[in-house]
């Protein structure tokens, strides 16, 4: 709600930080599922951007094909699969696709992919960057310049 009005817009979402969804390899992917699944529920379009690379689970879990879950976007990003190198070289590249891509909200989750929050804030994209830690969500904050309220809301549940 914005000046006492709903805000009637489908947003366009991007996500990324995370290792893959559907997963349960750690916190951070079931809060992306979660937090993307009912953000498409409430008729908002989200694209969450997964590592490519071997899924703790076993091989058989590697590189999935799917293109939808539950609604969502997936996309499988270039990843650079050394120690150390996954999550910052998948981040990299979620970020360029997000910069170039129809995005009004892009989301960051970790505060390692967040070295690259600048590149879509520099193709004007409004950005949210949620950290997470051993005892949930630390906090959600919204990058400097962001203007939209509304969808800072919508994400964070109202905790704007």
């Amino acid at each position: 709600m914005m000046n006492g009005k709903v805000n009637s817009k489908k947003l366009k979402i991007a996500m990324l930080g995370h290792k893959r969804i559907p997963s349960r390899e750690g916190g951070i992917e079931i809060v992306v599922e979660e937090l993307s699944t009912r953000i498409v529920e409430q008729g908002h379009h989200v694209t969450c951007y997964n590592r490519k690379g071997h899924h703790v689970s076993g091989k058989e879990f590697d590189d999935s094909a799917l293109s939808e879950y539950k609604g969502v976007r997936l996309k499988s990003v270039c990843t650079i699969d050394k120690k150390g190198f996954a999550a910052i070289s998948s981040s990299f590249f979620a970020a360029l696709k997000a910069a170039f891509g129809r995005y009004d909200v892009v989301h960051f989750h970790a505060e390692g992919p967040c070295a690259v929050l600048w590149l879509p804030k520099m193709f004007g994209k409004r950005c949210i960057a949620t950290i997470h830690g051993a005892g949930g969500i630390i906090g959600t904050q919204k990058s400097s310049f962001f203007s939209f309220n509304g969808a800072l809301n919508l994400i964070t549940g109202g905790a704007a």
